[in-house]
């Protein structure tokens, strides 16, 4: 090896060091979070059973939304606005009705739950799931999903996860060019060594860890960052392919005598006699006199099951269908975008997709720990290398003298 690629190496080498050292730490912890998202849901439920799953019969039949949303607003408080009804996921599951209400000694909103039984109508219970202001007090997966995209420490912690996501890019990149062998040298750099040493096997779980998680980390984190400035991303997509606004903006006519808005039994009949098939998500109430009714209906074939593509906005008066966004005209950037998140968090390949997601949040503390003791090694090897070069050089002078 030249004098030029061995300065290169050195210059990789430190780059790759820096970067993972204090990018590679947050790196860890954001990726211990998304293994426990993988499963969020599931843990979620699984957490609060008492409050987020309702017992089921063949006798079962659900309840009237109107009558439904009517029996959870009685659990309003006096300070509090509905938002929004979520429908159960799957049969075993209470709807969950969203509510704002000011945060107690902060100078901003806090977001809450009530929880429906389907098929009784009852409250099940109410809990507190988002404090703009303090995250501490948020129920367990939340938190940790919060923790996810902004250490939850709000706008200013998601835009420092975004450049960390940056960083760690650079970081895998020059993982890549350090790992590339030399001709006749790949089978090597593809295995762990058998009966090797402890160094030696410490270095080849680095660097095979590292190639072989390469691609799903680089996905990772690219759709991570993506997520994180979604305003940028979509620019760089529409230049290739136009990318729909995500929430446009659309008004109410407002009548000038009565203004009752629509029950939401007529919201859903509109909704079905456009998409009889498919899955409601969610129905968002109109905040104010001019605002509309949206609609979340998930098509059978879309890949992300918790935020569907397909919506309604609806008039809230006349029930009058104002806008349609669906599969059948998304544009190539649309299908990008529908495609990351689901990619991202697993949901799209299933349990298989959600297991890969959440081993491949465990790669980063391996490559931490590995890259850590590698480091501590090399500096052990530095030092004693430092302290018997004098004594070489004394040696080497009286061999020299004699």
């Amino acid at each position: 090896m030249d004098l030029i690629q061995k300065s290169r190496r050195k210059f990789w080498l430190k780059l790759h060091l820096y970067l993972g050292l204090f990018a590679g730490a947050v790196f860890v912890l954001i990726g211990l979070s998304g293994s426990f998202l993988a499963f969020g849901s599931t843990l979620d439920e699984w957490l609060n059973p008492g409050l987020m799953t309702v017992p089921i019969t063949n006798e079962n039949t659900i309840k009237p939304l109107d009558d439904i949303v009517a029996e959870g607003l009685k659990a309003l408080p006096s300070d509090g606005k509905a938002i929004n009804l979520d429908f159960p996921r799957h049969p075993g599951l209470a709807f969950q009705l969203w509510f704002e209400q000011p945060s107690p000694g902060a100078n901003d909103l806090e977001r809450h739950q009530i929880l429906i039984n389907p098929y009784t109508g009852r409250v099940t219970g109410q809990r507190l799931l988002i404090d703009f202001k303090r995250p501490w007090r948020d129920p367990l997966m939340d938190f940790i999903l919060r923790f996810h995209y902004s250490l939850a420490l709000g706008s200013m912690g998601m835009t420092i996860v975004g450049f960390i996501g940056l960083a760690l890019l650079f970081s895998v990149l020059t993982g890549l060019i350090l790992w590339w062998p030399s001709p006749g040298k790949l089978k090597k750099a593809l295995t762990i060594k058998r009966n090797a040493s402890s160094a030696r096997f410490n270095f080849d779980l680095h660097k095979t860890f590292g190639f072989y998680s390469t691609i799903i980390l680089l996905f990772l984190i690219l759709s991570g960052v993506y997520l994180i400035f979604p305003d940028y991303g979509r620019g760089l997509v529409s230049v290739f392919s136009p990318v729909a606004e995500p929430w446009p903006t659309y008004k109410s006519t407002v009548p000038k005598e009565d203004k009752s808005p629509i029950s939401l039994a007529k919201v859903t009949a509109i909704t079905n006699a456009r998409f009889p098939d498919g899955e409601y998500r969610w129905i968002i109430f109109p905040q104010n006199e001019s605002d509309v009714y949206l609609v979340g209906k998930r098509e059978v074939n879309e890949v992300n099951l918790k935020i569907p593509y397909r919506s309604v906005w609806i008039d809230q008066y006349s029930g009058k269908i104002l806008h349609v966004r669906e599969n059948r005209t998304a544009t190539t950037g649309d299908l990008f975008e529908q495609w990351l998140y689901p990619l991202h968090s697993g949901e799209a390949f299933g349990l298989t997709g959600q297991g890969i997601i959440l081993m491949t949040g465990l790669v980063p503390l391996i490559l931490y720990v590995t890259g850590i003791i590698r480091w501590l090694q090399k500096r052990r090897v530095g030092k004693v290398r430092k302290t018997q070069e004098p004594l070489l050089g004394k040696y080497t002078k009286r061999r020299l003298s004699d």
